[in-house]
């Protein structure tokens, strides 16, 4: 990777409010018949093994219970990945809006959770529904939300000084133009260390949006057919000065991939840029046999090591069931594997974990359903 930038928002003031806070790991589910649970996991123990649970002896550590809810809340089930968390300490709950009751249509506003303060407040909801969204945090004040057909922002100021301390400040959503491209072909994201630039990558093109420009707003094609080489959300990280995410090659998948970050400009002399790209020599994903890959998540916790947190489900079958049964029947367990790690690149150039790496397992909630296993919600906050 290239030398370290000394400038940039994401490895300068945001950097150093990470260092000064202390954050925790939390998991969204939705685990009951009438709406969502958030679990707060403190990954700061060391109490970790690097065992899958299936080969834990009866007097070693088992896979974990969840901690209790922090917050509970009443929605839709089935949309966990419609959970966005921005402005700083804000979890945002954005379920798709159902018109079952009269009233219904009055309710035009969503819940904030602040896991900070633990408190409640709510924020406009969005003037259509979101349908699959990708969230981008900017300055942890701006929400974007790109959904099929539709890329909305979303202000959200702070109280003012001296203000009515009972009156929340007022939010607003804004429709931006339309990205000229289908939600269903986005394959990878990331917000450019400039803090204002949002990168999208479709299978066969890269997409820029400057959230800085005043006026013409707009969507930008990038020169060339380069992609980012990940799968989801990928991360600017300091330490490395590169693009951190999942590798989006099915031949190396589990990895963790870098890249050199693309150029925010769309002039010529970048034409083909080549986005040099490192994979981690370490697989992260389980390769125990009897732990099979459902979902996975990748979590930036920067901090000066570059740290990591892989967020990913596996199935197991379920020993306690009666062996006579036909595989096709027999019930599975899901658990979230969760392993924290810091990446570094090596005296030979080479992208490593090292000795880093720390595992540990989670029971999920038997209620959760497909949609909190395939792209488990997690963040960092």
């Amino acid at each position: 990777m290239p030398k370290r930038r000394s400038g940039g928002r994401d490895g300068g003031r945001a950097a150093k409010r990470l260092r000064r806070r202390r954050h925790n790991l939390y998991l969204v589910f939705d685990d009951c018949l009438w709406g969502y649970s958030i679990r707060k996991v403190d990954l700061s123990s060391d109490s970790y093994s690097g065992e899958p649970p299936h080969q834990h002896t009866e007097a070693g550590e088992k896979e974990r219970r969840l901690p209790r809810a922090a917050f509970r809340l009443e929605a839709r089930p089935g949309y966990p990945n419609y959970f966005a968390a921005a402005f700083g300490s804000k979890i945002i709950a954005m379920t798709p809006h159902v018109d079952t009751h009269p009233m219904a249509a009055r309710c035009a506003v969503v819940p904030l959770l602040d896991v900070r303060a633990r408190s409640f407040a709510f924020a406009a909801r969005p003037k259509t529904n979101l349908i699959d969204p990708v969230y981008f945090s900017v300055d942890d004040e701006r929400l974007f939300a790109l959904s099929s057909g539709s890329f909305q922002l979303l202000h959200l100021p702070e109280p003012e000084p001296g203000g009515d301390l009972c009156r929340e400040p007022e939010s607003s959503w804004r429709e931006l133009p339309r990205q000229p491209f289908k939600r269903e072909d986005v394959t990878a994201h990331a917000i450019h260390p400039d803090g204002r630039t949002i990168f999208v990558s479709t299978k066969r093109r890269t997409f820029t949006f400057d959230t800085g420009e005043a006026q013409h707003l707009k969507w930008k094609k990038q020169h060339g057919k380069r992609t980012l080489p990940f799968t989801g959300r990928a991360y600017f990280d300091s330490e490395l000065d590169a693009w951190v995410g999942l590798n989006g090659d099915p031949v190396a998948i589990g990895h963790v991939c870098a890249c050199n970050v693309a150029s925010s400009s769309n002039s010529s002399s970048v034409d083909g840029q080549c986005l040099d790209r490192k994979v981690s020599k370490e697989k992260l994903f389980s390769e125990d046999p009897v732990e099979d890959h459902v979902g996975a998540t990748l979590v930036y916790m920067g901090g000066s090591k570059s740290k990591y947190c892989l967020v990913q489900c596996v199935s197991v079958e379920d020993d306690c069931i009666d062996e006579e049964l036909d595989d096709e029947a027999r019930p599975f367990r899901y658990l979230f594997r969760l392993t924290t790690f810091s990446l570094k690149v090596d005296k030979h150039g080479h992208l490593t974990t090292g000795n880093s790496r720390r595992v540990r397992y989670y029971r999920v909630p038997e209620a959760a359903t497909d949609y909190a296993l395939l792209e488990p919600a997690a963040f960092w906050m």
